[in-house]
């Protein structure tokens, strides 16, 4: 955790080790032999880079000096031969110097050329000048206008600042050795009424009544930096080129948007952030946040020049998202919708660590600036993107809410209540990823089957199918809560709930056979319905389950959980026939496999060697997928609950008996005994 972590949230800081990398982050090595000395490899062409600038190149395709420079790296320019013309070549060369000559224009047809060119060239410098003199004088290519000057006359007449990036203009300064005119500071005061929300519709970059008279100052005005794709990324450009080179950004950016197993859903538009002409406006917290997502998983080669390469570059875009924050819980500024998006991203990358109960604590800062910020209804004046934003937002928050009650067996801080008056997300995510018109929820026939909680499938977006049973396992962790209640007795309510419960599920099934695609998301919801069942008969805690008598397992309860744990099975293996590297929804799935899992846990434990075949194939199967969901998003309990089960099979094939026997399954509950979803537990927050 970085110094500025330990600020927000007032923890102890735990300093770490971090390599220190070159500004532009390129380790060389040098090649050496065996015995010391040095050889040098001569290469028998460089690339037309090196051979224009002279330096040294290593012959490879691309080269290390283009690789670290952001150069495009080229072999196409003509080879020449050493030694004397041949005759034939002199005779070519002739030739060709002969038609050039005649197509020259002839010296009279020069002159007069010259004397029209010149003609013109006075006309358009006193059109220049005339221009001028209503702006401010100019000397050369530079402006007479003082840093504060220009702010003023490049801000509208309501204050809104109309360029994004005026750095990129040569300013006069009084210091001769200044190049660039420093960042003008963003207004105060937002021009709506709400203050709360980052500008995401930008307009054009313009000044009213002014343009250049100089073509190349308009490209200049209009453009974004040398090598930069995104001009949405101008902002934080400087600071991410002290520590990685000037492609990376830009290939973060779109792996947040296509490869990114940190990206729990679609909640910003892929077309508007990747806009060149006009991107949405983010905060520099929020674009941190976006690169630090991508970086986990960038292929890029600059993460693997080294071991520690990747690590360097997620620590240092941490620190700077965090720094860029305001803090939350001691500062009377309100936060933003990007500030919210920033927690999200925060929280999700702390999840997927060996530090999960950290997470909760930007989980909880996303929760409170949501509900402050009222994400959780419909706000009519605003742009239907930003409308469009705010529904995702706060129904991924909805979504993780839940989840996260689950996999740390905490109380929900978002209610159902809380959400009954905004809409589901009212476009696909192929429609949301594109930059088609989105249509005003007012003019959409069916919104309204879409406004509160709903709980059936819709669709195959994270939205369509994992949010209506996210909205049932609310109910469930509720009730679960209820029954631990060290002073409160439901009696029969706890059944008429559980009756309740089942009856959201048959809906949720019931609208998911009614879709014909057979997508590998079925499947995955197929599992979670069986799961949650599992769940709702109160078979959560895996040292209860362990420490059960033998009776137990004849009960028609535990035998219908059974089936459902079989089905759930089933289910399993045919996700991994469609996505064996379970990459559809790795940051949810682990939590539901495993309470899946419990119940195999159980017989293998009690029966050995009396278990059926297909209970054995069962176990496999989930091993198998325990398994692959380490190589997926490596986490510690999924690790331990592997090797327990492991053991367990082993066991059981080998008929062990006696000592070793009860040693097996002393490890096995104090295993196990890490995670608790009993009254006082905190399930994965070890």
């Amino acid at each position: 955790m970085s110094p500025v972590v330990a600020r927000i949230f007032d923890v102890p800081f735990i300093e770490h080790d971090v390599p220190l990398v070159s500004p532009t982050g390129i380790r060389r090595k040098s090649s050496s032999s065996t015995d010391g000395r040095s050889v040098r490899r001569r290469i028998s062409r460089a690339c037309d880079q090196c051979n224009q600038l002279r330096t040294k190149c290593d012959g490879k395709q691309p080269c290390l000096h283009c690789v670290e420079f952001s150069l495009q790296c080229d072999y196409i320019r003509e080879r020449k031969k050493r030694g004397k013309a041949s005759k034939r070549e002199l005779a070519e060369q002739a030739a060709e110097e002969a038609l050039a000559a005649a197509a020259a224009p002839t010296e009279e047809e020069t002159d007069q050329n010259k004397i029209q060119d010149s003609e013109l060239a006075d006309e358009d410098e006193q059109a220049v000048d005339d221009r001028h003199g209503q702006i401010g004088k100019f000397e050369g290519p530079t402006f007479d206008l003082t840093a504060n000057e220009l702010s003023n006359l490049l801000a509208g007449a309501d204050g809104e600042r109309q360029v994004s990036s005026v750095g990129m203009l040569h300013l006069s300064h009084t210091s001769p050795s200044s190049h660039l005119s420093p960042p003008i500071p963003p207004p105060q005061s937002t021009p709506t009424s709400q203050a709360w929300y980052a500008l995401s519709s930008p307009s054009e970059p313009s000044v009213p009544g002014f343009s250049f008279p100089d073509p190349t100052m308009n490209a200049m005005l209009h453009s974004s930096p040398s090598g930069m794709r995104y001009p949405v990324l101008n902002e934080v450009l400087p600071q991410l080129l002290n520590f990685m080179p000037q492609s990376l950004p830009g290939d973060l950016l779109e792996t947040y948007f296509s490869r990114n197993i940190y990206c729990l859903a679609p909640i910003l538009r892929k077309s508007s952030i990747l806009s060149t002409v006009r991107p949405r406006t983010c905060s520099a917290s929020l674009l941190y946040s976006l690169l630090l997502s991508a970086a986990h998983t960038s292929d890029h080669p600059h993460m693997t020049l080294s071991p520690s390469a990747r690590q360097d570059i997620i620590h240092r875009l941490r620190d700077l998202c965090v720094s860029s924050l305001h803090p939350f819980l001691h500062s009377a500024v309100l936060g933003t919708l990007d500030d919210v998006m920033t927690y999200v991203h925060l929280g999700t990358v702390t999840s997927a660590s060996e530090f999960k109960g950290w997470s909760l604590r930007w989980w909880n800062a996303a929760w409170t600036l949501a509900r402050e910020l009222k994400l959780n209804i419909e706000h009519p004046d605003l742009d239907g993107e930003v409308r469009e934003e705010m529904r995702r937002t706060w129904w991924l928050l909805f979504i993780v809410d839940r989840h996260l009650g689950l996999c740390y067996n905490r109380p929900l801080a978002i209610l159902d209540a809380q959400s009954m008056r905004l809409y589901h997300p009212l476009t696909t995510d192929e429609e949301w990823a594109s930059d088609a018109v989105l249509t005003p929820a007012e003019l959409i026939p069916d919104a309204a089957t879409k406004l509160g909680v709903s709980y059936a499938v819709t669709g195959p977006g994270i939205f369509g199918f994992f949010l209506p049973i996210m909205a049932i396992l609310g109910g469930i962790v509720e009730l679960h809560h209820l029954e631990q209640h060290p002073t409160m007795r439901l009696g029969t309510t706890s059944s008429e709930l559980r009756g309740h419960l089942l009856t959201c599920l048959d809906i949720y099934e019931r609208s998911l056979n009614a879709h014909d695609d057979n997508g590998v998301w079925r499947f995955y919801a197929a599992h979670l319905a069986h799961v949650l069942k599992i769940l709702l008969a109160g078979y959560c805690d895996p040292l209860d389950l362990l420490l059960a008598s033998d009776s137990l397992l004849a009960t028609t309860e535990f035998m219908t959980c059974t089936t459902h744990a079989l089905r759930a099975a089933d289910a399993v293996g045919r996700i991994l026939t469609l996505d064996p590297e379970l990459t559809f929804m790795p940051f949810f799935f682990g939590v539901y496999l495993l309470h899946g899992s419990f119940v195999w846990l159980m017989l293998v434990d009690k029966l050995e060697s009396d278990v059926a075949e297909e209970v054995r194939d069962a176990c496999e199967t989930v091993v198998r997928a325990h398994e692959v969901c380490i190589v997926t998003l490596s986490t510690e309990y999924q690790r331990n609950f592997r090797r327990v089960m492991r053991g367990a099979l082993v066991g059981m094939r080998k008929g062990i008996e006696g000592a070793e026997r009860e040693e097996g399954r002393r490890r096995r509950r104090e295993i196990v005994g890490l995670y608790r979803w009993c009254a006082g537990g905190s399930g994965l927050a070890v």
